[in-house]
């Protein structure tokens, strides 16, 4: 990687609800994971804490605010690659909240509620991954 290219930042939260987890499948006009089944995330700003990116970017996609941070549990930093898989060009980190009840996103009323068309709860066997060598597949499973 050239030195003058900065490392792109992400940050986002994976909600566990018991043996379920929450995904949302990104709108197909998105730039990135285009029809893909994520968690809520986004870019780090300058100066801005990648747990604090994740509460917000959370905020901004589902309406719904993770009001104490030290719920949160940094579970792992999935690396992105350049196309040439030469360098490492991204990382997203990705910090896991556990709760009793389904929080449902509100992609209506969320500023950037159109990033995902859909939302839902997913059990180990219905996560759905087409590559099972995908490095949020493997986060998860690790943290069922």
């Amino acid at each position: 990687m050239d030195k003058k290219e900065k490392l792109d930042r992400y940050a986002g939260i994976l909600v566990k609800c018991g043996k379920k987890v929450l995904l949302c499948k990104r709108s197909s006009h998105h730039k990135t994971l285009k029809g893909v089944w994520s968690i809520p995330a986004g870019s780090i700003e300058v100066g801005e804490k990648p747990r604090e990116a994740a509460i917000r970017e959370f905020y901004e996609e589902t309406n719904i605010l993770i009001d104490n941070g030290d719920d949160l549990t940094l579970i792992g930093v999935i690396n992105r690659y350049a196309r040439d898989n030469k360098y490492i060009k991204g990382a997203m980190y990705v910090y896991m909240v556990e709760t009793d009840e389904e929080i449902i996103p509100d992609l209506v009323n969320a500023k950037d509620g159109d990033e995902h068309t859909d939302c839902g709860y997913f059990t180990i066997n219905e996560l759905p991954f087409d590559d099972h060598k995908d490095q949020l597949f493997k986060l998860i499973l690790k943290n069922f």
